[in-house]
């Protein structure tokens, strides 16, 4: 679906205005995300960007042994999942409600 600048500019709004009642369903909905069972997709981005001789090695190391990393991949991919999540919900209140084809 491609919006207009029209419908981005409607869709800023709405996530300028979220309660606080909205920022606890994505809250909720970025924890559920971020809790299931599976890699945080961005080791592996980075392992495959540009790979050189030594790359899977030192992600490696990273992965296991550097808690500054980790934390930095963890909060980096929850950051993400936020600004993703945000957006569909703002979409989603835009689609349900405001959405007229003019």
């Amino acid at each position: 679906m491609q919006f207009s600048r029209k419908d981005n500019h409607r869709i800023n709004s709405i996530i300028v205005q979220l309660s606080d009642d909205d920022h606890d369903n994505i809250r909720r909905e970025v924890e559920r995300l971020h809790g299931l069972k599976t890699q945080n997709p961005f080791f592996n981005a980075v392992t495959d960007y540009r790979p050189g001789e030594f790359t899977e090695i030192a992600c490696e190391w990273l992965s296991l042994n550097d808690v500054d990393y980790q934390i930095l991949m963890s909060e980096s991919f929850w950051d993400v999942l936020v600004h993703r999540v945000t957006r569909e919900y703002a979409i989603g209140l835009f689609l349900s409600n405001e959405y007229r084809e003019d």
